[in-house]
């Protein structure tokens, strides 16, 4: 009878260490429900316009400008917020070197045309004038300017802006 008893006693006594310790975990609940947002329709009173589109616009604008000019056989223009790189192909007769008085005219051209630029870099040389041939071909094939920026940086280091 006692061996029934402590048997009893065993089971009783693990069947409520058992409940008791299920009994201390966290219980589940569910999170409180969160509103669903309200979609923004309010009307874009902007207009739907991409600034890199305009600068690309405004660089072959430019450029078509400035081939127009007597000294000058051919011109690209890579233009991005308030900078303007020029890089021109000179006319044979007009030699190899940009002198001040082009400068000056490209770079009161470009301002008069586009009054958000403040700083204009021009150049004739052929290797700074291929690098900008690339750099604004790839940007009107949609690459982004931000992607050249180092190369920018470079060219600007190779010439001196011509700050009017």
């Amino acid at each position: 009878m006692k061996r029934k008893i402590f048997a009893l006693t065993m089971i009783m006594l693990m069947v409520v260490s058992i409940l008791s310790l299920s009994a201390c975990s966290v219980q589940n609940r569910p999170g409180p429900v969160e509103p669903t947002p309200t979609p923004n329709t309010t009307p874009n009173t902007m207009p739907n316009t991409n600034q890199a589109d305009e600068d690309v616009a405004k660089s072959k604008q430019l450029a078509d400008r400035i081939s127009t000019m007597e000294e000058i056989n051919s011109a690209t223009v890579v233009v991005t917020g308030s900078k303007a790189w020029v890089g021109v192909d000179l006319q044979a007769n007009a030699g190899t070197e940009v002198t001040e008085e082009v400068k000056t005219k490209i770079t009161q051209m470009v301002k008069n045309q586009a009054n958000n630029i403040r700083t204009v870099y021009v150049t004739a040389d052929a290797d700074t004038v291929s690098r900008l041939r690339n750099v604004a071909r790839d940007t009107t094939a949609g690459k982004p300017i931000s992607g050249f920026m180092d190369e920018l940086n470079k060219i600007t280091n190779r010439i001196m802006p011509s700050v009017q």
